[in-house]
Order: C-alpha cells, then sequence, then structure tokens
C-alpha cells in the first residue's frame, strides 16, 4: 500500500451534469424540501433566477470523490466545508484535494469543489468558480490510499 504523500493532490473527480431530476431526488433522501429548491416559479419570486442545489449536495458529492480518494468513508473523523458559490442546474462538478498533513496516525486533505456551467441566462457567472472547499480528516490505515470505491 502507498500513502499519499504531503503535497501530492488527488485526481479531478467530475460528477454531472447536475440536473433538476437530481436535486428533487436529493430534496426526498434529505428532506429538505424548501422550495426554493425544487420550484422553480417560487424560486423566481424569492429573486433567485432559478431553481439550485442544497448546498449539502454538492458536498456530498465532494465527500464521494474523498472516499474514493481514501478508500472508503470508514476512516472518517472529520469532515467539514464552506459554501462558497450556488450550483445550478446543468453545472458539472469537479473535485480536487490535496494532502496538507500526515502523521500521527491521521491525514488531512484539503478539497475543493468548483461548478463548471453557464447557469441560469439571467446571471453573468464565470465558466468556473469554487462552489465549497473544505477538509476532511481521517485515520491512516489499511483502506486510506489504495484508493478504489472503498470495497
Amino acid at each position: 500500500m502507498t500513502l499519499p504523500e504531503l503535497g501530492s493532490s488527488f485526481p479531478e473527480r467530475t460528477f454531472g451534469p447536475l440536473g433538476r431530476v437530481d436535486i428533487v431526488r436529493y430534496a426526498g433522501a434529505s428532506g429538505d424540501f424548501n422550495p426554493i429548491h425544487i420550484d422553480a416559479p417560487y424560486a423566481r419570486a424569492t429573486g433567485a433566477p432559478d431553481v439550485f442545489a442544497m448546498g449539502m449536495l454538492p458536498a456530498g458529492y465532494l465527500a464521494h470523490a474523498a472516499s474514493d480518494w481514501l478508500g472508503g468513508p470508514g476512516g472518517f473523523r472529520r469532515f467539514k466545508v464552506r459554501f462558497a458559490a450556488r450550483v445550478w442546474p446543468g453545472d458539472l462538478l469537479a473535485c480536487t484535494g490535496l494532502v496538507t498533513k500526515v502523521g500521527g496516525g491521521h491525514i488531512s486533505v484539503a478539497v475543493t469543489a468548483f461548478r463548471r456551467g453557464e447557469g441560469p441566462e439571467d446571471l453573468s457567472l464565470p465558466d468556473q468558480e469554487i462552489a465549497l472547499t473544505g477538509e476532511i480528516e481521517a485515520e491512516l490505515g489499511s483502506s486510506v490510499g489504495e484508493g478504489g470505491n472503498g470495497a
């Protein structure tokens, strides 16, 4: 087994494009039925140009990517994120990770998810922007560093 080294990066993992159905499915799975995420007329009435993903949906994709990089979620000890931009239907999510600490039986990984896409036509958005950043701390063990799907 090869353990990740300080400063090493994990391969980019891309998800999407994110569809409206994905957002509705996540609403059902999470119980977050805030209409701003699933009802376009309601979202527009609040001043948003369209529905947008719940923050925890891209966070879930980011955790999924990190789980693949680290050989499964079993060793995760902490996962924290900061939301930076909305994720819109049609966006791709590109997830990256950089090892920031290795030692004492633990690894820390700075993670970032970028949204890539045009977003709603009423907005002038960059083609890519940071959607969320975060950090994962995991125990070094038999699964960390093997990658794969956690099996």
